[in-house]
Order: C-alpha cells, then structure tokens, then sequence
C-alpha cells in the first residue's frame, strides 16, 4: 500500500530456475549477516529472529550520503513472495541527523518459462510529511541513490536464489 508521502523503486531480475523450485520465504528466513553483506558493500549488518511466529530481521545499510537502520517484520508470505515493512526505521541524514521513516521491501518470483523466472524487487521510503520528501528526493538526486543500490542487490539477490534453489 502507498503511503502519501513516499517513493518506491521497482525492478526484475532474471533467475535460471524455474519458478516452483524457489521459496522466497525460506531464503528470506535463511539469510545470514554473511549473506547480507555479500550483496553489496553497502550493506553494513544484519541480524534476524522469529518471535511467536513471527520472523523479524534487523539491518544497517548505506545508500547514498544516508545511514539507514531497518527494523523489518514479515508482513506476508508464501514461497514465491516476502512482503516486509519497518515502521520505524532511522536514517540518518548525511549520517548524522535521525529521521523516522518507513520502508517497504517486497520480493516476488513469477514464471518465465518452465527453466526459468523473474525475482521482482520493490523497495521504497515513506516520509512522515511532505518536506522531508521533497528534502529526500533533491539529497537522494531524485532516486538515483535508491535506484542505483536496488540494481545492485537485486543482481545479488537473484544470483544467490539461483545458487541456492538450483536442483
């Protein structure tokens, strides 16, 4: 769901696995700090846990000149999609000045053909009011930043499904 005062960041990936050998869950769920950092520099940490059925993930990472602390929790799932939201997650702007802001990150795999898939990846920011927005999209270059490091992982994230579903 959009948020009034947000952005969000929408790309694919192909996988070379079919879409039935995939469980974003599991992959999700899996994750190590390892894991984590492998796909990007940016990443900086991440630790995960589940609590009365309900998986919770934590991670630090870098995007442009901000600092983002995410606290996640599974909203939704099923083995072909992960919906994760952090209500209150802390940028710092130019590393320095806290900002609550909620993230969505959504992951998705559809068919392509019966050998392969698509991983689809959204990520996004939704700002408290509308001058932290506009502040966000002229420090951010209009998304470049955001865009730029959802290329970058999505690769990443694509490559390790298709390293770790491969039958």
């Amino acid at each position: 769901m959009k948020k009034k005062y947000s952005s969000r960041y929408i790309q694919d990936f192909e996988v070379n696995v079919p879409v039935d050998n995939i469980d974003l869950y599991k992959w999700i769920t899996g994750m190590t700090d390892a894991d984590y950092a492998s796909y990007s520099p940016a990443h900086k940490a991440m630790g995960s846990f589940t609590n009365e059925g309900v998986f919770y993930m934590t991670n630090v990472e870098n995007i442009g000149t901000e600092t983002i602390v995410q606290n996640y929790q599974l909203v939704t799932h099923a083995a072909n999609r992960v919906q994760l939201y952090s209500a209150r997650s802390t940028a710092y702007i130019m590393r320095w000045f806290p900002v609550k802001v909620g993230v969505p990150w959504q992951l998705y795999v559809q068919p392509v053909s019966a050998t392969s898939s698509r991983l689809i990846c959204l990520i996004g920011v939704d700002y408290p009011n509308p001058v932290l927005r506009i502040a966000a999209w002229f420090g951010g270059l209009g998304g470049f930043f955001l865009r730029k490091h959802l290329n970058r992982e999505g690769r990443a994230f694509a490559l390790d499904i298709e390293q770790k579903f491969t039958s």
